[in-house]
């Protein structure tokens, strides 16, 4: 189990990705063709950081790790 205090930068980091997928959905429908093609790039990167970030919480969340 993470301290409070890596569980809380953990908790903000995961905030931080999901804003930053969020605003890259909207860039993706820019109406420069290359902005749109670059924000699909890095969406996708993004989307995975997410995930992982949201299963590294699911591990280290005390509820989860009952005895």
């Amino acid at each position: 189990m993470i301290n409070s205090n890596d569980a809380e930068k953990l908790v903000k980091s995961s905030q931080s990705a999901n804003l930053l997928v969020q605003d890259l959905r909207e860039m993706v429908s820019a109406t420069d063709p290359l902005l749109g093609e670059l924000a699909i790039e890095i969406l996708e990167q993004a989307v995975e950081i997410e995930k992982r970030l949201n299963r590294i919480k699911a591990i280290a969340s005390p509820e989860t790790n009952t005895e």
